[in-house]
């Protein structure tokens, strides 16, 4: 990996303050969930709450280094098959996001893009930890989310969440 990698803690609140990936509604909420320390929602809440785990993505240049973006990784209970089979625990991506200036750059490597290097990332982290399914939401406008998370073998389970967010789910190898 071409990134350079950090478990998220409260110590990292000062690195992600300046964190903007966009200004449509769900970057907003992205990055202000990043941002927010408890009690407030975000990224250390879901970590105190559910325990999930949040991984920065530092891309290190001489005498600095910048926020690429920030996946995380949790657990919830779905009905699989879906609408009405029975819940089982599934691995599930809380946020995901890139930072503006990364977004649709390709690595250093040449490898791909930048997010396709943390999502890789995080689907081998689904892996080790045994899941066989990993779901998400995305919002029914993200197209560009949408499209990323279909090349990974991502689906979209039926319609759309009273907000617009539809239920995406991948079954893992």
């Amino acid at each position: 990996m071409g990134l350079r990698v950090v478990e998220f803690s409260a110590v990292d609140l000062p690195h992600v303050q300046a964190f903007d990936c966009g200004d449509n509604d769900w970057s907003l909420l992205a990055a202000r969930w990043i941002k927010s320390a408890p009690p407030f929602p975000g990224a250390l809440k879901s970590i105190e709450d559910h325990g999930n785990v949040v991984w920065l993505y530092f891309l290190d240049a001489v005498d600095e280094e910048f926020l690429v973006g920030f996946t995380s990784l949790g657990q919830t209970r779905w009905p699989l098959p879906p609408p009405d089979g029975p819940r089982r625990n599934v691995g599930f991506i809380p946020m995901l996001a890139v930072a503006s200036a990364f977004q649709g750059k390709p690595t250093a490597a040449a490898r791909g893009r930048y997010v396709d290097e943390m999502l890789e990332h995080l689907i081998e982290q689904a892996l080790r930890q045994e899941y066989r399914e990993l779901c998400l939401f995305v919002h029914k406008d993200n197209q560009r989310a949408i499209r990323l998370y279909e090349r990974y073998g991502f689906a979209a389970l039926g319609t759309e969440d009273d907000r617009g967010n539809l239920k995406m789910l991948k079954l893992l190898d």
